[in-house]
């Protein structure tokens, strides 16, 4: 897998951990597992399904796209992968996955989107006896990046 420069993204997750991630789930990694993951972290902006679809098909592998929501979905699962809810789009962890609360800083004008650990480590998820918070949250906060201000 290439850990090239993403647009304001610096991955922080090898393959090995990948492959480790799987392990620890009692799966394995899958040739489709590792093809979905390796588009999405090579991906200069967040990709929905059928974007990953389309990416893969162009590379020579076909995916069905029922098989790429299972992918997406074990892949969050497994902590390595944001759901952006708000475009129903994908993106790649770059926690050190030791915080399980994400906060995703979304631009409304170029749609760039960039993982905030540091405003993730200033908020603290509520506990109650009533109500618990399960883990892989992710926030999303909508706004303008440096560059379209």
């Amino acid at each position: 897998m290439r850990n090239t420069a993403m647009s304001q993204r610096t991955l922080m997750i090898s393959k090995t951990q990948l492959i480790s991630k799987c392990l620890e789930s009692g799966r394995s990694a899958t040739p489709q597992r590792m093809s979905i993951i390796d588009e999405l972290c090579t991906a200069r902006k967040n990709l929905s399904a059928y974007d990953l679809r389309d990416s893969l098909k162009n590379k020579g592998s076909s995916f069905n796209i029922s098989t790429i929501y299972r992918v997406l979905d074990f892949w969050i699962d497994v902590g390595v992968v944001h759901k952006m809810e708000s475009s129903n789009t994908y993106l790649v962890c770059n926690d050190s996955h030791t915080n399980h609360f994400h906060v995703l800083l979304h631009c409304t004008s170029c749609k760039s989107v960039e993982e905030s650990c540091q405003v993730s480590a200033m908020l603290s998820l509520p506990t109650s006896n009533k109500f618990e918070v399960s883990g892989g949250q992710a926030v999303e906060l909508n706004g303008l990046c440096k560059k379209c201000k």
